[in-house]
């Protein structure tokens, strides 16, 4: 799937790769600044490097724990014997058996990771979807912008020379009026679509975190890169790895460790240790061989706690201080020592029947919060895709319509040049041209904004799927060349010159035997 690709794609490229947003950017590249620049992406990055310490220090549980220990006491009192003792002991605890929760906590650990790489997924492809769409958006926007400053040269063009058919009373009072209305109508047009080509930019520099006086510049003609399909009316299957699917199934897992760690809490565990070292009683350095083994035991039995040690140790020779557990430093001579402790806490652990229900709450949360996501993808799917179908179905219409406009308007083109249509007339043609492919222009972007959501949730590639695709180089289409046959009606816009043309001027061509210089 895209989206495995794309992670180690990112990784990799992520260090080779800076776009400036001062240059001509496209599709691409806009992703790539937006992902750069946004802080909570980076911070999320940040927070996946805290897991594999985490599993590291799990790790050690099961490594032997190795200590250096000291102990002094000196005792110089009126009327007494002065006392002196020192005790250095290396000690080591290792870990024999508990349950298995050590390696239930590294698997939560485990868990919750690939929670946060799902997570961390979910915003890198929202910023992706942002960045897209608010890209496609002020595309469009430049489309029709541009489209409206063709159509201002037609206008000038046509006002000029109106402007000399009325000085020379040509032009009828009543069509100078209405030439007036349609100019009003026109500029108002014009003013909105250059306001919300700005806007349309302010918004793509919001989502890719420029500041609002920074300089942005589109690679133009994404329209001529861009291939589309129709939509192919099918069973769709919502992407079973899309990362929310994927989080909530983590998470379902999550639970079922921590139910399953309560319920093997009365499981018992099991710690065996020992030492060695040196005591004295007239200081360093010690002469007196000390060594000894210990086993603790603890468990849970119904929120009650049973804990148990015991320890065998042995001195040389002179005295020696063995320290028990909840009773203070106790005295030993040579030989072989040893004590036993056990404690028995009634009913001490208070919170037990909170951890239990908080569990299960847990695991009923996380199994609704799967079926409602579930549910809530397969809608949002169905419900997109409808859309996507008018959207392709209405581009269609108007595509044909505005094509059919264009023929009529060759036409119509043909009956001004011999007066049978006025200029008024042929202007208000061009301008049922002129909406309607600015209608054609607005489903072609919508169609392929509905098909970007639609294959978010797919889990398809949003630069080559079954709706559209992403050509490096210009690819011929209908759409375009659409653009291109409206645009040669206004490819010769030149004021009509008082004088006949001349011949060919420029040295650079060779004329033909019949022509004069």
């Amino acid at each position: 799937m895209w989206r495995i690709r794309s992670i180690f794609v990112f990784c990799f490229c992520i260090f080779i790769h800076s776009v400036s947003a001062e240059e001509l950017l496209l599709w691409e590249d806009c992703i790539w600044v937006g992902l750069e620049r946004n802080a909570q992406f980076r911070l999320e990055s940040t927070k996946s490097e805290l897991y594999p310490i985490l599993l590291k220090e799990k790790w050690k549980q099961y490594l032997p724990k190795l200590g250096v220990h000291y102990f002094g006491i000196f005792s110089r009192n009126q009327e007494q014997i002065d006392q002196e003792y020192r005790d250095v002991r290396l000690q080591i605890q290792q870990l024999l058996y508990d349950g298995g929760d050590t390696e239930r906590e590294k698997q939560k650990i485990e868990i919750k990771q690939l929670i946060q790489a799902e997570e961390k997924k979910l915003l890198k492809e929202k910023i992706i979807q942002n960045i897209s769409l608010a890209y496609l958006s002020a595309n469009k926007r430049s489309l029709i912008h541009s489209l409206y400053e063709i159509r201002l040269e037609r206008y000038q063009f046509e006002k000029k020379k109106s402007a000399s058919e009325s000085e020379l009373q040509f032009v009828p009072k009543l069509e100078t009026k209405s030439w007036k209305q349609w100019e009003v109508d026109f500029l108002n047009k014009r003013i909105h679509a250059e306001a919300t080509k700005e806007s349309s930019f302010l918004e793509l520099k919001k989502v890719m975190f420029l500041d609002p006086l920074e300089p942005l510049y589109l690679e133009p003609g994404i329209s001529e890169r861009l291939e589309i399909f129709p939509p192919k009316i099918n069973v769709l299957e919502v992407d079973e790895n899309h990362p929310l699917q994927k989080k909530n199934r983590l998470q379902i897992e999550l639970s079922q460790l921590e139910e399953e760690t309560l319920e093997n809490d009365w499981k018992p565990k099991l710690v065996l240790g020992g030492y060695l070292g040196r005591n004295g009683n007239y200081g360093f350095p010690l002469h007196n061989e000390i060594y000894g083994v210990s086993l603790g035991f603890q468990t849970n039995l119904g929120g009650s706690s049973l804990a148990s040690n015991t320890q065998n140790g042995y001195q040389s020779e002179g005295n020696g201080i063995q320290r028990i557990p909840g009773y203070g430093p106790q005295a030993v001579g040579p030989g072989e020592n040893a004590f036993q402790s056990g404690s028995f806490g009634l009913f001490d652990e208070v919170g037990r029947d909170k951890k239990r229900f908080d569990s299960k709450l847990s695991s009923l949360q996380a199994r609704s919060e799967k079926e409602q996501s579930e549910l809530h993808l397969k809608n949002l799917a169905k419900s997109t895709e409808v859309k996507l179908v008018e959207g392709y179905r209405k581009f269609v219409l108007y595509l044909d319509f505005t094509h059919s406009l264009l023929q009529s308007l060759k036409q119509k083109k043909e009956e001004r040049n011999v007066q049978l249509l006025s200029e008024l007339d042929y202007i208000k043609a061009e301008e049922e041209v002129f909406v309607a492919l600015e209608q054609t222009v607005e489903h072609y972007f919508q169609y392929v904004s509905t098909a970007l959501d639609l294959v978010f949730l797919t889990g398809e590639d949003p630069f080559s799927n079954r709706f559209y695709h992403l050509h490096q180089k210009r690819v011929p289409s209908v759409f375009t060349n659409l653009l291109s046959e409206w645009k040669e009606q206004f490819a010769n816009i030149k004021e009509i010159p008082k004088e006949p043309k001349r011949k060919k001027q420029t040295p650079f061509y060779w004329e033909e035997s019949d022509e004069t210089r």
